[in-house]
């Protein structure tokens, strides 16, 4: 009776599909699959600029308050979630790589759109939202389509993946402070501007080297 509720030690019938040691071999040789993660690696650190400065803007700019700091927060948090519905209405139709394509050149326009409408507190937040709301539909459009690269170490890949998101944010933070301490908050904004040249850069890059969809 009691062995009902034990877990077995071992699994005669089942075996390693594949070696994961030489998955990472695989995966860091595989073109496509390093473009593809270099895609949100520089989405991650763009984002990430304007992210984590967003709040000190705000306060400089209009002497906002932590309650209207906290408005600003859920103003993204319906942002993300537009992403994920734009993700789910347009992705499949126009294909995975346009979709990125779309979404990291309306991130790069809505970036350095943001010091401008950002002159009022409404226009800062919605410039806020457009930000956002684009970022969130590259990192979903992204994420099924790094699935596909190489099926047979798919778990190392989106391991990977998951590494390049991280980077990408650490550099954004460690960038940001300068960059908006130095030069102000248009400067911020325009580096995020570059690291989005550089993320379709690298899906021009994949594009070249794999087949995607």
């Amino acid at each position: 009776m009691q062995h009902r509720w034990m877990i077995p030690k071992q699994d005669d019938n089942h075996s390693l599909a594949s070696n994961p040691w030489a998955n990472f071999g695989t995966v860091l040789k595989n073109v496509p699959v390093m473009a593809g993660i270099s895609i949100v690696l520089w989405g991650s650190a763009g984002n990430e600029l304007v992210n984590l400065i967003f709040g000190v803007w705000l306060e400089d700019s209009f002497g906002l308050q932590i309650a209207a700091l906290a408005g600003a927060s859920a103003v993204i948090g319906f942002a993300e979630l537009g992403g994920e519905g734009l993700v789910a209405t347009l992705t499949d139709r126009i294909g995975k790589p346009r979709a990125l394509t779309l979404g990291l050149s309306a991130n790069a326009v809505t970036a350095i759109l943001l010091p401008f409408i950002g002159r009022t507190e409404v226009g800062a937040l919605i410039g806020l939202f457009l930000f956002y709301i684009t970022f969130e539909y590259v990192v979903v459009s992204h994420v099924p389509m790094m699935t596909e690269l190489l099926p047979g170490a798919r778990a190392t890949v989106m391991a990977f993946n998951l590494t390049g998101h991280s980077l990408g944010r650490a550099i954004g933070a460690f960038l940001a402070p300068f960059i908006y301490r130095q030069f102000g908050f248009l400067f911020v904004a325009l580096l995020a501007i570059v690291f989005n040249i550089f993320g379709l850069l690298a899906l021009r890059r994949m594009q070249k080297s794999g087949n995607t969809q």
